[in-house]
């Protein structure tokens, strides 16, 4: 039962780096370059799919940076990750702000402006320091969202603990978006 949960998590956001074929006549099931999401990790448990290959940053061939496939998906949004985002940077902070347990989310609306997230989810988009409280039966937890953040719950929301409740935003960006995105390309002579 563990080894199936990790198969699960290791496949889920990865591309496919061949065509997965169902060995009783040899049907394909999924092709290269296809993302992995949950019905196609179900597919491959069903037909007992094998084997299966997946791309990584590891064996990139790209010259420079890492390239969307090898890369996969983005925890933020769980889906691939955009052509010149710089995931060093945004995965580790794209895990945003943790629930600490269960409990009642409370915040002040006139700090918030309501918007959507760059992929199309609502949010609301933090103009200053915000200050979240979650209430539990016996605790009160107080946490800061900082500003330029995206608070991806909504006032009296019931979360429960580990759920994300904010995209904390870098405060500064390391892409200048008045400049094209760079990538070096080197000759072999």
């Amino acid at each position: 039962m563990m080894a199936d949960r990790i198969f699960i998590q290791t496949l889920i956001g990865r591309v496919l780096a061949d065509d997965i074929y169902i060995y009783i006549g040899s049907r394909c099931i999924a092709t290269r370059n296809q993302d992995i999401g949950v019905r196609l990790v179900n597919r491959f448990i069903t037909f007992r799919a094998q084997p299966i290959s997946i791309r990584t940053p590891f064996t990139c061939r790209s010259t420079s940076w890492i390239c969307q496939l090898c890369y996969g998906w983005s925890p933020a949004h769980d889906d691939l990750v955009e052509l010149g985002e710089d995931v060093g940077i945004i995965a580790g902070q794209s895990i945003g702000e943790p629930a600490p347990f269960n409990g009642k989310i409370k915040f002040n609306e006139d700090l918030v402006h309501p918007t959507r997230t760059r992929h199309g989810h609502p949010a609301f988009l933090c103009s200053r320091d915000l200050y979240v409280t979650i209430e539990s039966e016996d605790i009160i937890h107080n946490v800061c969202i900082p500003p330029k953040s995206f608070l991806l719950i909504q006032n009296d929301q019931y979360v429960e603990s580990e759920q994300v409740i904010a995209e904390i935003r870098v405060r500064t960006s390391t892409l200048n978006l008045k400049k094209k995105v760079r990538k070096h390309i080197y000759s072999d002579s």
